[in-house]
Formats: structure tokens, C-alpha cells, sequence
């Protein structure tokens, strides 16, 4: 009898090692695929247009994207120095300066040759605001909080340090 119900106990174990093994597999295989097509297509840029996305996949999906390719350069980043905290930011931290001018100038050199090739450049400019301006919104779990909400967290503040002047005011 112990050894029947002992074979039965050990079944079910190794039934339950082989789903969880198989959903492990699952898993990965899906984030492989998800991490393939952040590599191959732009999906940051609709990740960032949509409010119920989560910040850190949308962020995630654009430093996968920008992994092997060049962010558009802009004017004002030769004027400026340390112009690449943005790339810092967001995971894409580069080597020194002189490396990066050159991967830059080879970036260009490609570009030259193929004039059909996307740029991205309004898109880069339209996460990077995007990046900077909804990073005080977002939850530890990589929701964003919604304009509703934001609005309230506001008008509470306003409220506060309305409160706090008449308070100190009277004083």
C-alpha cells in the first residue's frame, strides 16, 4: 500500500516538474520573440503612444531597437558636452567620444549608400520627450499614471501648500 501511494505521490511530482519545466520553456521562448520583433520593428513607437503600456517594456523595446543601429543625431548635441546622458538613460551607453564620432561617421558613410533606409530622427526626439516627461509618473510596477490621476496629485499639492501659506501666514 505505502509503495502504491508512494509511485503515485512520485507522479505527481514529475507531472508537476514537467508543466512547470514546459512553462518555463514557454516563457522564455515568448520573451525571445518579444525581444525578436522589439529588434526588428519600431514597436517603441507605438508603445510610447499608448497610455497603458508599461514604461519600462517601452523603454526596453527601444534600447533593444537601438542595439545595433544609431540614434539620429541632432544639431545641438556637438555643441553640448556630455550630450549622451540621453543614451546613458535609457541603456545604450556608448564608449568614449572618439569611438562614438566614429561609429557615427560610419553610421553616415551606410546612409549614403542607402538613402531608403529609415531615420527615426523625429521619432528618437518625440521618446526622448516622452521619456523625460512621464518618468515622474511612473509606478514601480512600469504603469503610468493616468492624466486623471495626475491631475489630482496636483490639485492636492496646490491645495497643501495653499493651506501651508495660510498657516504660516497667520503666524
Amino acid at each position: 500500500m505505502k509503495k502504491l501511494l508512494f509511485r503515485s505521490y512520485l507522479k505527481q511530482k514529475l507531472m508537476l516538474l514537467f508543466i512547470l519545466l514546459t512553462n518555463a520553456l514557454a516563457q522564455a521562448q515568448s520573451n525571445t520573440s518579444k525581444e525578436s520583433e522589439y529588434r526588428n520593428s519600431p514597436l517603441w513607437i507605438t508603445m510610447m503612444n499608448d497610455p497603458n503600456e508599461n514604461y519600462f517594456e517601452t523603454v526596453k523595446a527601444f534600447r533593444i531597437f537601438f542595439t545595433d543601429r544609431f540614434l539620429p543625431e541632432e544639431p545641438w548635441e556637438k555643441m553640448q558636452e556630455g550630450a549622451d546622458s540621453f543614451e546613458k538613460e535609457v541603456g545604450l551607453e556608448t564608449g568614449n567620444e572618439n569611438s562614438r564620432e566614429k561609429e557615427r561617421e560610419k553610421e553616415r558613410e551606410k546612409r549614403k549608400q542607402k538613402p531608403n533606409s529609415p531615420n527615426y530622427a523625429a521619432e528618437v526626439r518625440a521618446f526622448r520627450s516622452w521619456f523625460y516627461s512621464v518618468q515622474p509618473w511612473v509606478q514601480s510596477d512600469g504603469s503610468i499614471v493616468t492624466p486623471d490621476e495626475q491631475q489630482r496629485i496636483i490639485d492636492a499639492q496646490h491645495k497643501e501648500l495653499k493651506e501651508e501659506e495660510l498657516k504660516n501666514g497667520k503666524n
